[in-house]
């Protein structure tokens, strides 16, 4: 009876351990698949997010060429009377926006006047059109010029019959008397994928006068969109709402002949993409009227595989664009679905090799986590890439700004310079939320400790928001209590950067009654009887604004969250705002927590643990100036940058300096001219085609220590605004570090400080 009994207990130890193994293999299938599902869900939610970002910036310049013209028009300043003026405000637009292929206007009266970046002589040239009526008289001239400006042929053509009232920009502008887009299409001159922005222009009397087009290239965007790493097998498109393709991975699959003179794109139903064309039927919507409010995600079977997608439309009514995202489902469940069998096996043999079961369990953890990992790294180097991408670009265009806002302006031009100017420091603003949030992910965040006023600190803080808050008619109120030190030590740029999100968004989110910051000194529950080193501040952000239902209180501090899905539409944002402020305050030792009724105001609480600082705020003074200071010569300049706005927009930053700016495009360049004639000062740019800024930095170190000469200062300029790239450019022989986006200021105290020298040629 032993043998049975020994089988009765061996066999109810395996049937336990074949369950126990089952169970726990389904249940790790079952929440693998789960969290893998909802992680393609916002994997495509965020790269969707990234690729309407990077479009809208792209498109955004023609639509504003479109409406200042319209203003500048309305005041005279831009005018079909002065054909020579808006010929050169034309190109002006061209060369400061590199994507627009031509800009043009129409007249009522049928006169016609474009200024395009291709001609039909010579490549890169530039071609001008102007069309005038005077009575019964009609001319036609053509201007053909070559890249360099230089005239090609000036000529007049009366067989054109060219008359722009006709054309379908003109006529859909005029009829929906708004800004448009015109339909996706192969542009005649360059031969490139573009489409148009029309928008009616209007007199100071309101008459209407004309039509204003702008050409805009998108080849750029299917080049982004062939670089998004979306899965695998995965893949994303933008279309637009009646059906057209803007941007596709593989342009070239998208050109069609119209049967007219000029190509087209390809429509969603001609899409050489089974999937993609399968992706869109499954939302069983019309293929030439999509009108989407919010996202739709969707799931469809194609030849025996499962798919997922994703169609989001672009934020605003003015973008009639829609971006669609794919991917199988194998390419983030495949492997659970191959290992299944084996999962099988394995628990079946359990029984006998229960501790190699645990090891193998052990290890596939591990792979697990290590891919997880693996694509948060992914994910930071993503963020960090693009932060980059935007910097650069965005440099110009604030620098642009800035220089515009030093001219003369009349009251409009003011308010639209200052519109432009607040839209670039709001875009500032998400990009730093996305570094930020890149840094945290990869635990690259560091506070800094350096002494700072509190007060001043608030000051300046409350100082952002008071112009705003008055154009509400808001009452804005900051206050320090008594007793609250002003002297700290600790990081004040993060401090001031919650402030400033919660203040922000307090502002934002009241119609009426004002908005209050307040600062006092708490008990540190940490504190000993004798004196402490540190202290306890506990600032309130309060307002009397829309305020936040109980059941979404909790979800304001997550990732891409908000209190309502409608606010991102209504108030804009990104929803990482008051998650880099929880995740900031946690980094300075502190709490944060919210208080808050609907319809009634909401007030913000954080702590925050600082250092005193033990001098009081008094520094001592340098004892000595430095050897250059006494050095009042006039010195040469090396501006070493790949982009040529930027090149442009440094030159007009230091163009009346007492001193001699010169330019290299890239290292190699730099390289020649320096050992040449040695500069007192080189800016370079870090990240470079080729010879990079490191490299060229460090060619320079080695040529000096060869020769014995005295190292010359060398400015590390870069959009990547990270830590670690200022100790990596100093590691590499710079000597000071500017992050884009570079404001005059800061440009001119950093040429004056390594010179040692003020810009208006005295000494520093």
């Amino acid at each position: 009876m032993r043998i049975p009994s020994r089988l009765a207990i061996t066999s109810v130890f395996a049937g336990l351990v074949v369950v126990l193994a089952a169970l726990i293999i389904l249940s790790s299938s079952l929440t693998s698949r789960t969290v893998l599902s909802r992680h393609a869900r916002t994997i495509m939610e965020n790269i969707a997010s990234y690729t309407i970002d990077k479009a809208q910036s792209h498109l955004i310049p023609a639509r504003q060429a479109a409406r200042l013209t319209r203003g500048l028009s309305r005041t005279n300043i831009v005018s079909s009377r002065d054909i020579e003026s808006m010929v050169a405000y034309f190109y002006e637009q061209l060369y400061l926006h590199p994507q627009f292929s031509g800009i043009y206007f129409g007249s009522k009266n049928g006169e016609f006047i474009m200024a395009s970046r291709y001609n039909q002589l010579t490549p890169d040239g530039y071609y001008t059109k102007i069309i005038r009526i005077d009575g019964p008289r009609r001319t036609v001239e053509q201007i053909f010029k070559a890249a360099d400006g230089s005239l090609i042929r000036r000529q007049f053509d009366p067989a054109d019959t060219y008359d722009p009232r006709t054309r379908p920009w003109y006529t859909r502008a005029h009829k929906a008397n708004a800004l448009t887009w015109t339909d996706p299409y192969i542009f005649f001159t360059s031969q490139k994928p573009g489409i148009t922005t029309a928008n009616p222009v209007y007199d100071g009397n309101g008459e209407f006068v004309g039509i204003i087009g702008v050409d805009i290239g998108i080849e750029e965007l299917s080049t982004f969109i062939s670089k998004l790493n979306v899965s695998e097998n995965g893949l994303a498109f933008i279309m637009s709402r009646a059906g057209d393709i803007i941007a596709y991975p593989d342009m070239e699959k998208l050109r069609r002949a119209d049967g007219a003179d000029r190509s087209r794109l390809a429509r969603i139903t001609e899409l050489d993409d089974a999937v993609g064309r399968e992706a869109f039927l499954s939302l069983g919507l019309p293929h030439d009227n999509l009108h989407l409010e919010e996202p739709v995600f969707t799931s469809f079977t194609l030849d025996g595989e499962r798919y997922n997608a994703m169609f989001a439309p672009f934020s605003g009514s003015e973008w009639p664009w829609v971006i669609a995202i794919y991917m199988p489902e194998d390419d983030y469940l495949g492997a659970i679905k191959t290992n299944s069998t084996q999962n099988i096996f394995i628990a079946l043999v359990a029984v006998i090799i229960a501790l190699a079961m645990g090891l193998l369990v052990a290890n596939k953890l591990s792979r697990a986590r290590e891919m997880a990992e693996g694509a948060d790294e992914a994910k930071s180097q993503f963020l960090a890439r693009m932060s980059h991408e935007i910097r650069t670009p965005m440099n110009a265009m604030l620098g642009a700004g800035e220089l515009l806002a030093e001219t003369a302006l009349n009251g409009d031009q003011r308010r639209y310079v200052t519109i432009y100017q607040s839209a670039g420091e709001h875009l500032r603003e998400l990009v730093r939320d996305v570094l930020d949030l890149s840094r945290f992910e990869s635990g690259r965040f560091r506070l800094e400790s350096t002494p700072f006023n509190l007060l001043s600190t608030i000051d300046k803080t409350c100082a952002l928001f008071t112009l705003e808050a008055k154009n509400k008619g808001l009452d804005l109120h900051c206050a320090l209590e008594p007793d609250t030190p002003e002297h700290l030590v600790g990081d004040p740029t993060a401090l001031r950067q919650v402030l400033v999100n919660l203040m922000s968004n307090a502002v934002k989110f009241t119609r009426q009654g004002s908005v209050t910051l307040a600062a006092r000194r708490i008990d540190d529950p940490m504190a000993g009887d004798g004196p402490s080193e540190t202290v306890v501040l506990e600032f309130t952000v309060s307002d009397t604004g829309i305020g936040i239902p109980g059941d979404k209180q909790t979800l304001v501090f997550e990732r891409f969250s908000q209190a309502d899905g409608s606010t991102s539409r209504k108030y804009g944002g990104t929803g990482l705002g008051l998650a880099i402020c929880r995740t900031l305050v946690q980094h300075m030792g502190g709490e944060i927590s919210l208080r808050s009724t609907p319809d009634a105001g909401t007030a913000m609480t954080f702590t925050a643990r600082l250092a005193l600082d033990p001098d009081g705020g008094v520094r001592e003074a340098p004892s000595a100036p430095c050897p250059a200071c006494a050095d009042s010569r006039p010195r040469r300049i090396l501006l070493v940058e790949d982009d040529e706005r930027n090149r442009l927009l440094f030159t007009l930053f230091l163009k009346d300096i007492p001193h001699t700016l010169d330019t290299a495009e890239n290292g190699e360049e730099a390289l020649r001219k320096h050992f040449a004639a040695p500069y007192d000062l080189i800016l370079m740019d870090i990240e470079m085609a080729g010879m990079d800024g490191y490299q060229t930095t460090q060619a320079i170190r080695a040529r000096e220590r060869e020769a014995g000469l005295a190292e010359v200062p060398i400015v590390a300029v870069t959009a990547h605004a990270l830590t670690e790239v200022e100790v990596k450019s100093r590691m590499h022989g710079c000597t000071g570090f500017l992050a884009k986006p570079v404001t005059k200021a800061a440009l001119r105290e950093a040429v004056g400080h390594h010179l040692g020298v003020s810009l208006d040629g005295q000494t520093s």
